[in-house]
């Protein structure tokens, strides 16, 4: 009797690998197991696809390799999971092996013991719906009634209480003894949103996201695998929990740029929550209150459900706006750099503070200064391996390049003209922290940047600090926009509100909007009243207007959708990226001219317009590569992979890397 199973490998490869496997030395296998084998000059893990006791097709002279182990079978991946790490394999045009990996626990082939969590058992709480929340859960569960795998869009200003309609629909789904996925668009989110799931529903709730230890990744695998753990909260990996009995997702934030895995296995978490609700016939409800274009057009053509609250829970109207022009007030000169805000929010920052209140100011940059600049002759320090400028950091008197990493010291004199004047240009995060310290009495700041919270532990305790009220400002990037609730927030400041709106990309617009809501709906949640400060040279524009309430949000979408349409980009079309990487510089543009030459000759005359480049990519270099892209508006799924399997198969005869990007959502 002999078996042989087909595996996946976790390579860049597209074929599955054939072994044969002894039964009766290695114990039963089945579809989602994985083994250890032979491959090439080494040995691996792979993931078994199929399994059959007959070989098709073997050529004459190929000996077939042998499985060396089968490793725990507590670690199988559930059918469910496989045809989903499949469809995403399919679609985002990525190896299938390494896929897998994504949804495997971490060290398959090396049990980790897990150190005891200590999460303190948070006691069930009286929970209030109010008149919205109510009509919400009732509208779904009616829905629900005539439809079981309905899909729901529960759009909610901020502070509406959109978490307490996903509480009370998942108690529904547990009551019926099946399981609740919940994701979110932030690590900072799950363990907040645990605890107030946890006084909800009464369930012990797994984490789910990539700065949780190894061996607690292992125990929670296994737990949610068996059924012991049934609600799971989690970033964008969380999709592929090993979920056996799964009857609801939950996608909060679900127009949230990083829900887009952008390395390796560029997946979109939002679009693989709908195909694994479709395929397993149950509901999905994504939660905004700045839905993305592409739900919105889904609504647009009845496949989602649309629910909106319209009101904040506490009643409280929506944070006052006030814009503060640069133009008219330049920013007030402070210390060793130009701090970049103007009085009138000095001002309204001061008479916060003076009330015991908190504030939070925006800034999507991070270090001192943007750039170092020679005012003598236009030098300006750029990384030796990346077009970019490198960031100055003054508390460890660097200089650090934010593509590859690489630091240098701070120079003394230009390196062209070799003067000394030489100054950081551009505040990042912490000169603004410094700043503050010299124009506001009583200021005591923390900041939440990429720099300053380097892990878990260290972003908990930051925020829970400011909760706390152990500070009065926050100071932070992207990181501070989504979903923080803080009831002494009643100050919200934007320093470069426009800035949001300059970049080179389609969903510039839709994503400042985006941001610009998310981060006004942080102040004023609670009983306290809010203002929010927009700061900026260019405040005509209209993501503006809609803000200020003199353009109404609805008539924004309807532009911009007649505008995507007649351009051919999502969600009329199905984008992808080729980017090609190359040390060589020419060798690069070369092939990256080749291949959108066999593109058009592929796609014919009148679908070669809807090709895009090559052009050098927005950072033309990184880690010593030079790249170039070539975009297609793809009018179909089928032709978008017909134009990916034709330019991998010509990348294979050169040294010119490719990458495919299906769905990109940064240039």
């Amino acid at each position: 009797f002999h078996l042989y199973v087909k595996l996946a490998v976790p390579r860049p490869l597209d074929s599955l690998f054939d072994y044969h496997y002894d039964e009766s030395k290695l114990g039963e296998i089945e579809v989602g197991d994985w083994v250890r084998v032979p491959f090439g000059r080494t040995q691996l893990n792979a993931c078994v696809l199929e399994k059959s006791e007959t070989l098709q097709n073997l050529p004459d002279g190929i000996k077939i390799k042998s499985v060396l182990k089968r490793l725990d079978s507590a670690f199988r991946i559930p059918a469910e999971v496989l045809k989903l790490c499949r469809f995403g394999s399919e679609y985002y045009q990525y190896s299938i092996g390494e896929a897998l990996m994504v949804a495997a626990p971490p060290k398959i082939d090396k049990p980790v013991k897990a150190r005891a969590e200590k999460t303190p058992p948070i006691p069930l709480r009286e929970r209030k719906l109010s008149g919205e929340q109510v009509s919400a859960v009732a509208d779904v569960q009616s829905e629900l009634g005539k439809n079981p795998a309905a899909a729901f869009l529960l759009e909610g200003v901020t502070g509406s209480g959109k978490t307490e309609v996903y509480i009370e629909l998942a108690k529904s789904v547990l009551a019926q003894g099946k399981s609740v996925l919940i994701l979110v668009p932030e690590i900072a989110l799950t363990s907040q949103l645990r605890e107030r799931f946890q006084s909800g529903l009464g369930e012990k709730i797994a984490l789910w996201h990539s700065a949780i230890s190894d061996g607690l990744r292992q125990s929670q695998w296994r737990q949610v695998r068996s059924g012991e753990i049934r609600v799971a909260i989690g970033a964008r990996s969380g999709i592929f929990a090993p979920f056996l009995d799964l009857g609801l997702i939950v996608v909060d934030e679900e127009h949230d740029q990083t829900y887009k895995q952008e390395e390796r296995f560029r997946y979109q978490a939002r679009d693989l929550a709908l195909f694994r609700a479709r395929q397993l016939q149950i509901p999905i409800v994504l939660g905004s209150a700045t839905p993305s274009l592409e739900t919105l057009q889904r609504v647009k053509e009845k496949k989602i459900h649309h629910l909106k609250l319209k009101k904040r829970f506490s009643q409280n109207a929506l944070p006052e706006i006030h814009l503060v022009s640069l133009l008219e007030e330049a920013p007030v000169g402070a210390g060793t750099v130009k701090t970049p805000l103007a009085e009138t929010t000095i001002r309204a920052m001061q008479e916060t503070l003076d009330r015991n209140e908190q504030i939070i100011i925006f800034l999507n940059r991070r270090g001192f200064s943007q750039f170092i600049l020679c005012q003598s002759c236009g030098w300006v320090k750029k990384c030796d391996q990346c077009s970019i400028s490198m960031t100055h950091y003054h508390k460890r008197n660097e200089l650090k390049c934010h593509v590859c990493g690489k630091r240098s010291h701070l120079p003394t004199q230009c390196e062209e003209c070799h003067g000394s004047e030489i100054f950081g240009m551009g505040s990042g995060t912490e000169s603004l922290e410094e700043d503050l310290k010299l124009v506001l009495n009583g200021a005591n700041i923390l900041r939440l940047d990429r720099d300053q919270v380097t892990s878990q532990k260290r972003l908990e305790e930051t925020l829970g600090d400011f909760r706390e009220l152990k500070a009065n400002i926050l100071i932070g990037t992207q990181m501070l926009v989504k979903g923080h609730d803080f009831p002494r927030v009643t100050c919200v400041v934007v320093v470069s509100a426009d800035m949001l709106l300059k970049w080179p990309d389609f969903r510039a617009s839709e994503r400042a909007l985006q941001t610009l809501t998310q981060v006004s709906g942080r102040a004023g949640r609670a009983e306290l009243p809010g203002r929010v400060f927009l700061q900026g040279y260019d405040l005509e524009h209209p993501v503006i207007k809609i803000l200020m309430g003199e353009k109404s949000q609805a008539e924004f979408v309807d532009e911009e959708l007649a505008l995507r349409e007649l351009l051919h980009y999502p969600p009329f079309s199905r984008m992808v990226r080729f980017r090609f990487e190359h040390e060589d510089e020419g060798k690069c543009k070369s092939f990256a001219l080749t291949a959108a030459k066999e593109l058009g000759v592929l796609l014919g005359p009148e679908l070669e317009a809807r090709l895009m480049g090559p052009s050098e990519a927005l950072l033309f270099r990184a880690q010593n590569r030079y790249r170039y892209d070539v975009y297609f508006k793809s009018p179909t799924v089928e032709l978008l992979f017909k134009s990916a399997q034709t330019l991998k198969a010509l990348a294979q005869v050169t040294d010119v890397n490719l990458v495919v990007d299906v769905d990109p959502y940064n240039s």
